[in-house]
């Protein structure tokens, strides 16, 4: 025995500090719930569950973005049932009271019921964010709608509509509205000789004529072309002409890349950047400032709207709309056997249906006479605004030219009436948008949430504690411990027995 050195005391002093280490921890575990709570309880567990709680914040940051986009969806949805209610409701007005009240009373309620749509339509904000009212300002601060879809940053996003009474081409409207009738002759057949080889109509409003008031967000200057294409040579020549010479090119500088995207050769007008939204439209932000949107129609034409002027506040002023209207099924009626009088009547079916997915009203009678009406186009009164169509030629790109059609203006209820239906039509596509958006974002919230409780499990199972097992572990160290401190006072009394061995 040495009274320099105790063996059975340092044996007891290493397990009792040992017994009070796996005592720590354990409370701890107990305290936090958790098995791993720092690198050094299992290094590649905290590693992996802490990747994995960062994605649960993330995820948490875009459940919050998602909520905030379903409000602004849902408050569109309801500016857009109010504006359609009220262009219903006008509607039945002007259809019924044909005969009997006089024009001042039914403009009177035309006045109210747009008054009622602006309003609408500017009211449906949320949080500075509003889809319907096509500017900003008056507390819009945003017309457009992004937001994260997932942990990675893919965004969603929504492109803003213009759908107050400018916007769905009312300004103006009274029962003097005149539309343009435009003959294409009375035989079907002369549809073809009147257009041209390749039909093309454009028309242009009271701003972009140069006549009846400032260019403005709220009434802008634009020109709309449509232009038929048998789809017979790659490409989009003379569409994508009259596109280049919009934004200040020479007619042959937009061409289209392999996968469908717009390719620019000059220097002026050249592409600086591009984003896709989530309906798949393209905006395209040009070096010379101006920007153009690729969109398609519901009949699938490629539509390219080129702004090319804009106010202190970034709203559009002016731009041209140019529709690619894809008659190809015209084409192959002829081909398949079907009479020049049906392939002509066809062709302008197309066009018909192109120039209504732009918010016109366009009505065909028996003589193969068009009604066009909406977007203050007329025929004849400048102040109105004006409408030519021909046919665009070759080294010509841009420039309408050998209509021998006639276009006179035609008033009354079915113009009106024509407006109307064009304004809900476009309200309908517009809600139908909306309503998508909506269900895609609630599709991603139930996605997100998913995943972040997919997570959390994930996070739980790598570092969570086993309460019961820690528990009955809990009142094992505690005995241990006792026993260990009874053993180091055993150990450390030995040294007094050594003064026995010396006493007399």
């Amino acid at each position: 025995m040495s009274i320099n050195t105790n063996t059975a005391a340092m044996a007891a002093l290493q397990s009792l500090n040992q017994t009070t280490a796996d005592l720590t921890k354990t409370e701890n575990a107990v305290s936090t719930g958790k098995s791993v709570n720092t690198a050094s309880d299992n290094p590649a567990m905290y590693s992996i569950a802490q990747n994995m709680t960062a994605q649960i914040s993330t995820l948490s940051g875009v459940s919050t973005g998602l909520q905030f986009s379903a409000q602004v969806l849902n408050t569109a949805t309801t500016g857009l049932s109010s504006i359609s209610s009220a262009l219903q409701s006008l509607a039945t007005t002007i259809g019924t009271n044909t005969t009997g009240v006089d024009n001042s009373t039914l403009n009177d309620a035309i006045t109210k019921t747009l008054a009622s749509i602006d309003s609408a339509a500017t009211g449906a904000k949320f949080q500075g964010v509003n889809l319907l009212s096509g500017q900003t300002g008056n507390g819009t601060t945003y017309t457009t709608l992004s937001t994260a879809m997932d942990s990675q940053g893919t965004m969603f996003t929504q492109n803003g509509f213009n759908v107050t009474s400018a916007g769905l081409g009312l300004s103006n409207l009274s029962m003097d509205t005149q539309g343009s009738l435009l003959a294409l002759g009375s035989d079907p057949t002369a549809a073809s000789t009147a257009l041209g080889s390749n039909p093309a109509i454009q028309m242009e409003n009271v701003a972009a004529a140069g006549t009846g008031g400032t260019v403005s967000a709220t009434n802008p200057a634009v020109t709309y072309n449509f232009i038929a294409d048998d789809q017979s040579t790659a490409g989009q020549g003379d569409a994508l002409g009259v596109l280049s010479k919009a934004v200040g090119g020479s007619g042959s500088d937009v061409s289209l890349n392999s996968d469908g995207t717009l390719a620019i050769s000059g220097t002026t007008d050249a592409i600086v950047s591009q984003t896709t939204a989530s309906d798949g439209s393209i905006t395209y932000s040009l070096k010379n400032g101006d920007s153009i949107v690729q969109s398609k129609d519901g009949n699938g034409n490629s539509v390219y709207t080129a702004n090319t002027a804009f106010d202190a506040n970034g709203n559009v002023t002016t731009k041209t709309v140019v529709t690619d209207v894809d008659t190809s099924a015209a084409k192959n009626m002829s081909a398949t056997g079907g009479t020049s009088s049906v392939k002509s009547v066809k062709e302008v079916d197309l066009m018909t249906q192109a120039m209504e997915y732009q918010g016109f009203g366009v009505s065909r009678d028996s003589s193969n006479n068009l009604t066009i009406a909406g977007n203050s186009i007329s025929a004849t009164n400048t102040t109105m605004g004006k409408i030519t169509s021909g046919a665009f030629t070759a080294g010509t790109a841009g420039t309408p030219a050998g209509f021998t059609g006639t276009a006179t203006a035609v008033t009354g209820a079915t113009v009106v009436s024509a407006v109307i239906q064009a304004a809900i039509s476009s309200v309908t596509r517009t809600a139908s948008t909306i309503g998508y958006s909506s269900t895609t974002i609630a599709n991603l919230q139930t996605t997100t949430s998913s995943l972040s409780d997919a997570l959390t499990t994930g996070v739980s199972a790598l570092t969570d504690a086993d309460l019961a097992a820690e528990s009955a572990k809990l009142t094992s160290l505690q005995t241990k411990q006792q026993l260990a401190v009874q053993a180091l006072s055993i150990a450390n009394s030995q040294s007094s027995t050594l003064l026995s061995l010396f006493r007399g």
